[in-house]
């Protein structure tokens, strides 16, 4: 008697059911970083809104991503708290908007740093099972340089803050559609 092993048991750390939340949010993370890098001088004065939106709804998504993932991995609490904590910190950007043209750079550093260390996570769990997860590794690591360079340099300029926001913003995108597509492979059709 021959046992299928589905796709959720092969990889209990993802549930490849929502694969297409993965590849929405790098495409809209990598469409975010381009629009940042076209119009800088805007970019700055809208970022705070567009930022604490983009956090509250990643948040939402991260939540329903760790509930789904209750049954199925031990690491589905580190994937809440950083959804909750993506969904509190957008709530309080959005609600304060010009408290959050201040502090800005520094939550934007804190922010991408939390994002790294779930990536990194989220990589050291995949390494062994999926193919080519260099990239998630990749991806990790630059979303961490990004952020220390936003928190070592705050006060550069509105210009090198939305220029290396971008390129954080790329690799974040870029590494959750990989996510997405490596999820999408593996997912029971």
């Amino acid at each position: 008697m021959t046992t299928q092993i589905s796709s959720t048991n092969k990889y209990p750390d993802l549930n490849t059911k929502f694969w297409w939340v993965e590849i929405l949010l790098g495409i809209g993370f990598i469409a975010l970083s381009f629009w940042f890098f076209a119009t800088p001088v805007e970019t700055y004065i809208s970022l705070a809104v567009f930022f604490s939106y983009v956090m509250f709804i990643s948040g939402i998504f991260e939540i329903i991503n760790a509930i789904s993932l209750i049954k199925t991995s031990k690491q589905w609490v580190i994937f809440l708290i950083g959804g909750i904590i993506d969904l509190v910190l957008g709530y309080l950007l959005i609600t304060n908007e010009n408290l959050t043209m201040e502090i800005l750079p520094i939550l934007l550093g804190i922010w991408f740093i939390i994002r790294s260390l779930v990536f990194f996570i989220t990589y050291g769990k995949l390494r062994n099972t999926i193919k080519n997860s260099g990239w998630f590794l990749v991806a990790a690591i630059f979303t961490l340089l990004f952020a220390l360079a936003i928190l070592a340099k705050p006060l550069l300029g509105q210009l090198t803050l939305v220029y290396t926001i971008s390129f954080a913003f790329l690799f974040m995108g870029l590494f959750r559609l990989t996510l997405g597509i490596k999820m999408f492979n593996t997912h029971e059709k």
